[in-house]
């Protein structure tokens, strides 16, 4: 018998135990091809077991109501115009100013005489039809407002009887302006002094050592301005107005004894106060959306609902399945999206780029959900152009109102963010149309039930 080496015998050896383990290997791989969800059932008994769940088929119940005032003071941009939209009748935008002094103790000499009273006022957008014309009206307020008190739209303070404008101009907000030499931002200038030099003549009285002495007591002595816009027939117009650009002010002209082509500035700087008034005439509304959002019947949210900003329309959902849902006590909330498709309507203007999801308390005020606080790209409410729809992502206020057994839920208002510089609107699909569809109003919630 021929013997083997020990090299020989070495790989014989492995040869026979590669072949013992990849039969052993065959054996073992489709005992190991089971379910996922099947994983650690040997040593985990059956009803202990994640129960993890999804349901899109929860209640919802949503209807449209007038937003009865929303804050509006010391603003990034300042509204005048009048506009009229198809469905949710006419909007009117009209704002209150103080002016301060550009420099203490001014004095306009002997004999000051007044030339012009111009009021510049810098662009800083527009919204509606561009080519409307918008025609301003301006008076005396006769009343103070401040700085440090909240104003609210709608509200009014007394003005004068004068109107020192009767303005009209087309909204340009892209167009540069050359004046005296001088290329100037989109702005508009506002002769205060063609219908009237009352206002002119009175400013230029102010006496150095009283009444310009400094802001307060300039402020005793004028109290500002009001400007409102003209109804307009036609679709209309808003401009918006950066009140404390370095290029806004109310600038007065004048000559004395000892010169001419003088001029002095009263500006709007970050110390005075003002304030926007927005006013909404439903009359020429859509039925629909009068019947529901003037005159309350909530019932017609189940075709449509609607929203607009500058305190125009909100919303109320009310989600009332937490009741039921209390009593499974041990249920742990993974992901809750509510979404909220737009209806089939061309939109008349563009759609809101924002909107935000409040909880709404008894009092009828409200406050942020928490989901507010992990920012818009997991709370959502942008606007999603391709699909016509918005959605939120409202996880953890949903877990509070079922683990919270003890709180009475009053349900949620839908709001223009920042309404009270965007007075964009839509129009949303109902939560029980008449022609269903595949993406319609729904809240979809993933959840684990720990029990």
């Amino acid at each position: 018998m021929t013997k083997l080496s020990k090299v020989s015998q070495t790989g014989l050896l492995f040869y026979v135990a590669s072949i013992l383990f990849l039969a052993a290997l065959t054996l073992i791989l489709p005992s190991c091809t089971k379910d996922p969800g099947k994983i650690g059932t040997i040593i985990q008994p059956g009803d202990s077991w994640l129960k993890v769940r999804f349901t899109d088929t929860t209640s919802i119940a949503a209807y449209s109501v007038i937003d009865d005032s929303i804050r509006t003071d010391e603003l990034t941009r300042n509204a005048i115009g009048y506009v009229n939209d198809p469905v949710f009748g006419a909007t009117k935008a009209s704002f209150y100013t103080q002016f301060v002094l550009s420099t203490n103790g001014h004095n306009f000499g002997e004999e000051p005489h007044l030339d012009s009273l111009i009021l510049q006022l810098v662009y800083s957008g527009a919204y509606a039809d561009t080519n409307t014309t918008i025609t301003v009206h301006t008076y005396e307020m006769l009343k103070g407002i401040y700085k440090d008190s909240a104003y609210y739209s709608p509200r009014s303070f007394g003005v004068g009887n004068t109107d020192f404008s009767d303005y009209s101009f087309v909204p340009r907000p892209h167009d540069s302006v050359y004046f005296l030499g001088d290329t100037l931002p989109a702005l508009i200038r506002i002769n205060l002094s063609n219908l009237s030099t009352e206002l002119g003549e009175r400013l230029l009285s102010a006496d150095s050592a009283t009444n310009m002495v400094d802001n307060e007591a300039f402020l005793e002595f004028f109290k500002g301005l009001y400007l409102t816009p003209s109804a307009v027939s036609s679709t209309g117009a808003l401009a918006y107005f950066n009140l404390i650009s370095g290029g806004t002010k109310l600038s007065i002209y004048y000559s004395n004894q000892e010169d001419d082509s003088l001029r002095y500035d009263f500006i709007i700087s970050s110390s005075a106060a003002r304030f926007n008034k927005y006013e909404h005439d439903f009359t020429n509304a859509n039925a629909d959306l009068r019947q529901q959002v003037v005159n309350g019947d909530s019932a017609l949210g189940e075709q449509n609902f609607y929203i607009q900003g500058y305190a125009g329309v909100k919303t109320v959902i009310k989600l009332p399945y937490p009741k039921s849902w209390r009593n499974l006590v041990n249920v742990a909330v993974n992901e809750a999206k509510l979404t909220l498709p737009g209806g089939n309507f061309a939109q008349f203007y563009e759609a809101p780029a924002q909107l935000v999801l409040v909880q709404r308390l008894q009092d009828g005020s409200y406050e942020l959900l928490p989901d507010y606080n992990d920012g818009v790209s997991y709370f959502g409410g942008t606007y999603e152009a391709e699909s016509n729809r918005y959605v939120f992502r409202i996880t953890k206020y949903i877990q509070s109102v079922i683990s919270d057994s003890t709180t009475v839920n009053y349900g949620l208002y839908l709001l223009v963010n920042a309404g009270s510089i965007n007075p964009e609107s839509f129009i949303f699909e109902g939560f029980k149309p008449s022609v269903d569809t595949a993406d319609r109003m729904k809240l979809e919630i993933l959840y684990t039930d720990l029990d």
